[in-house]
């Protein structure tokens, strides 16, 4: 374990000679339990996988729980602490889970259950965890994992403020989790604005006008279907192949490639795009996907279903078309046309028909700009959020780290010592210890 700085007042003890570690093993219960494993826990929720009586549990159902428990992951880099509530009391959990529970009156649960999410613990557990399939902490190593003991008094005080902070922390998280969502609808408003004339003076040239007016020579069509291309005709090297994966709303994503062979592509030129070509995804869900393409350091062909516009600039601003057709006023006419139960989708004749709100070809290029600026405040905005969610998604850990170093409260002389605290936690293991002699 890494050194740490503690007060004169707490001591550095074993986790399992300090507490009750508890081993496998379900004695026989009538009825039914409700049975949860590691993977039944996401985030704050616990989805049980089914009620079970004794006879017919999973094998791995060999835990029961008890009301103040604490429940951690066995596995390296998982994070499933749980503190057992009245709503999961009694009820069978996995072997993969390691459960704690303290003595009578010398450490706080709530505490507890914090030291498990806490890194100091994490660390501890991964370092020690062994397996060739699955790295997990046994029962014999976690008798190294160390845990800072406080004064019993001590331990109430870091308890209260850590649930004071971490309620803020969590208050601030649901605040930030609006942000995107602000940052879409203001994106939205932005766009319906701009095809609608609200972000030039004068509305008075504006035509409404059929895409396939705007388009130029060979301006729609799209990529190979059937036989023409599939998935074994894909190489590590050659022409690239623009895929629905490479379209999102506004933005191409360049990660995801996949090519053909040169000998291929000679039989599919037809469907070659090239840069600034916008490329559209005929499959519409919760938005349009769009986006222009970029310089690509190789030639590039149409996937099927994404569908290529070449406009003609003459008439039209290839970003203001490209804004026009990303907008709700194109989604609310194109989404009428979908077709498919799984998969739903537009077809290339249907796109030619949208309608779109035409002005001149100059006001197209300042609202092109105007649109620009305000996404660029968008984008400055987005990555401000970026930074502050990464930070408060780290405070939680700085947080344990400094209540578990004894920074986060004063030290009271006051308090009972830690001396006299151990003395009673090895009168209770012996009384517990001698019950469980008894009974067996």
């Amino acid at each position: 374990m890494r050194e740490i700085n503690l007060p004169e007042s707490w001591e550095l003890v074993k986790l399992v000679e300090q507490f009750d570690f508890l081993t496998t093993g379900v004695k026989e219960f009538s009825g039914k339990k409700k049975y949860y494993s590691t993977g039944s826990i996401q985030k704050d929720e616990f989805l049980s996988e089914g009620e079970f009586t004794f006879q017919n549990r999973p094998s791995r159902a060999n835990r029961i729980s008890s009301k103040g428990d604490v429940f951690q992951a066995r596995m390296k880099g998982t994070d499933k602490g749980i503190l057992i509530d009245e709503n999961l009391d009694g009820q069978l959990f996995s072997t993969g889970f390691i459960q704690v529970r303290p003595y009578e009156e010398t450490y706080n649960r709530k505490l507890l259950y914090y030291f498990v999410k806490s890194d100091l613990f994490i660390s501890q557990r991964d370092e020690l965890a062994t397996g060739s399939t699955q790295e997990a902490l046994t029962d014999s190593n976690a008798v190294e994992i160390d845990i800072p003991l406080p004064p019993l008094a001590e331990q109430h005080r870091i308890v209260a403020k850590l649930d004071a902070l971490m309620q803020k922390v969590e208050s601030n998280r649901q605040r930030f989790d609006k942000i995107p969502k602000l940052l879409k609808r203001f994106r939205q408003s932005v766009l319906a604005a701009a095809v609608s004339g609200g972000l030039v003076e004068s509305k008075s040239e504006w035509k409404e006008v059929e895409l396939n007016y705007l388009l130029g020579k060979k301006g729609l069509f799209d990529g190979p279907f059937g036989s023409n291309l599939k998935t074994i005709d894909y190489v590590e090297k050659g022409v690239r192949v623009i895929r629905l994966e490479n379209i999102e709303h506004l933005l191409f994503i360049r990660k995801k490639e996949s090519f053909i062979t040169e000998e291929k592509y000679r039989s599919l030129t037809k469907h070659t795009v090239g840069v600034g070509d916008i490329i559209f995804s005929s499959f519409i869900a919760d938005e349009i996907r769009a986006c222009i393409l970029p310089i690509l350091n190789t030639k590039a062909i149409a996937k099927a279903d994404c569908f290529c516009i070449r406009p003609n600039e003459k008439l039209i601003d290839r970003k203001f078309l490209l804004f026009s057709l990303v907008s709700r006023k194109s989604y609310d006419q194109l989404v009428l046309n979908i077709h498919g139960a799984t998969r739903p989708r537009i077809n290339t004749t249907q796109l030619k028909r949208l309608i779109l709100s035409m002005p001149k070809l100059s006001d197209q290029e300042e609202i092109v700009r105007r649109v620009e600026q305000l996404f660029s405040f968008a984008e400055k905005v987005e990555a401000h959020y970026i930074k502050a969610k990464a930070m408060l998604n780290e405070l939680p850990q700085s947080i344990l780290a400094k209540a578990f170093r004894g920074e986060l409260v004063p030290q009271d002389p006051n308090d009972e010592s830690v001396e006299r605290l151990l003395e009673r936690i090895l009168n209770e293991k012996r009384i517990i210890t001698s019950s469980k002699r008894g009974k067996g």
